[in-house]
């Protein structure tokens, strides 16, 4: 049963679509197919009451939304079975209460159509909506005059009796807000389901804090940024070409990922932000774009917790991770185009960082003067021969953090 739902609700699908397209689509299928059985069992009551004709429209109804179904499955144009769907949804039910003899006679059959405008909305139809609003009042509007012609009289055959009147009253008042409490379910969860799951991706990718950060402001999302002071971490793994080496690429990716799944919690947890992840190696910036004041404790207490969790899993051989830590301004911020673009923290303090990562020993962290002033007496420190970092003029102080 499962796998037959599946395969009506992929009709009219398209490699091309986007996720938003793919979505409005199958919401509007769903919509097509809760409401045919409706349709089915009023035609059948109405023929089984003698008014044979009256019972032939919703039937009819029903027999034009299956072969709109199947153009759509066989084109693939949603506007067209967008559009198609609505017009028979606001159409007909009127015809079907003008053969009945108007509002009392037919049952108010016509408040079916009254759900179609707000349908249109949500499903995306936007320009379509207030259309279909101004034709549904139209056609209200009409509908003395056209009672009054006769016609549509003859379509109907016997006409209802009073005690089936009063039941089909009973039923369209409750049918119609059924029916629109069900779309208007089944749309919004399709929209709130894709919403969470486009929330839960960009999640994975910036970590949850982060994320909530730039989702709640657009603003957070524009090209460029803003200078901060941060603490930036680089680790890389000591030794890892000559691991992969005499390994295959499954092991690689296997070990990447068992190390990456201790250590990225770790800097998560810390307030970090991982930003990178360049084959064997991690950066990650702290102070933003979550700010914390004690931005250089964290990153250091992390990267201890990240030695310690690496020792622990790979018990002896396997690579360690490499750490440098520098704390200073950089412009944080997105860099990129348009189509892509990666949160980042650009700098000189950024190029320290990674600099002071190259110099240290695997099983090691090696933290600049700025970090070193951050910390105090709260952390050992070493002091090791200052650095000559490529593009500066001037050595670098830096310490080794214990």
């Amino acid at each position: 049963m499962r796998q037959l739902v599946a395969w009506a609700l992929r009709a009219g699908a398209d490699p091309g679509d986007d996720e938003d397209l793919r979505l409005r689509k199958v919401l509007l299928l769903s919509a097509a197919y809760l409401i045919l059985p409706v349709a089915i069992v009023w035609g059948a009551i109405y023929a089984l009451a003698g008014a044979t004709g009256a019972g032939l429209i919703p039937l009819t109804y029903a027999a034009l939304s299956l072969v709109s179904i199947g153009v759509f499955a066989a084109v693939r144009t949603y506007w067209w079975f967008g559009l198609s769907q609505l017009a028979l949804y606001i159409v007909l039910p009127f015809v079907l209460m003008w053969s009945l003899g108007g509002f009392v006679q037919g049952a108010a059959v016509a408040l079916f159509a009254s759900a179609a405008p707000l349908y249109a909305l949500l499903l995306g139809h936007r320009r379509l909506a207030p259309i279909l609003l101004v034709v549904y009042v139209a056609l209200v509007v009409a509908t003395p005059a056209v009672v009054e012609s006769g016609l549509f009289a003859r379509l109907a055959g016997q006409p209802l009796s009073e005690e089936l009147r009063n039941t089909f009253f009973v039923m369209n008042l409750a049918a119609v807000p059924t029916l629109a409490w069900l779309l208007v379910l089944t749309f919004s969860g399709g929209h709130a389901g894709m919403l969470s799951a486009a929330r839960g991706i960009v999640r994975r990718y910036l970590g949850q804090a982060a994320a909530d950060q730039f989702l709640a402001d657009p603003r957070r999302q524009a090209l460029g940024g803003e200078i901060v002071e941060v603490t930036v971490m680089f680790a890389d793994l000591g030794g890892f070409s000559t691991y992969a080496e005499t390994r295959s690429p499954a092991e690689v990716v296997e070990l990447l990922n068992r190390y990456f799944g201790l250590t990225l919690p770790i800097i998560i947890e810390a307030g970090g932000t991982p930003t990178q992840l360049p084959g064997d190696a991690v950066m990650a910036v702290f102070g933003a774009p979550i700010p914390h004041a004690d931005h250089a404790a964290r990153a250091c207490r992390a990267a201890q917790r990240m030695h310690r969790a690496i020792e622990e899993a790979a018990h002896s051989g396997g690579p360690r991770f490499r750490i440098g830590v520098n704390s200073g301004p950089a412009l944080v911020g997105n860099i990129g185009s348009e189509e892509f673009r990666n949160f980042t923290a650009i700098g000189d303090t950024t190029n320290v960082a990674q600099r002071l990562q190259a110099t240290a020993d695997p099983g090691q962290t090696i933290v600049g003067q700025a970090t070193a002033s951050a910390l105090g007496n709260d952390a050992r420190l070493s002091p090791i021969p200052p650095l000559q970092v490529k593009g500066r003029e001037q050595p670098v102080q830096s310490y080794l953090l214990g």
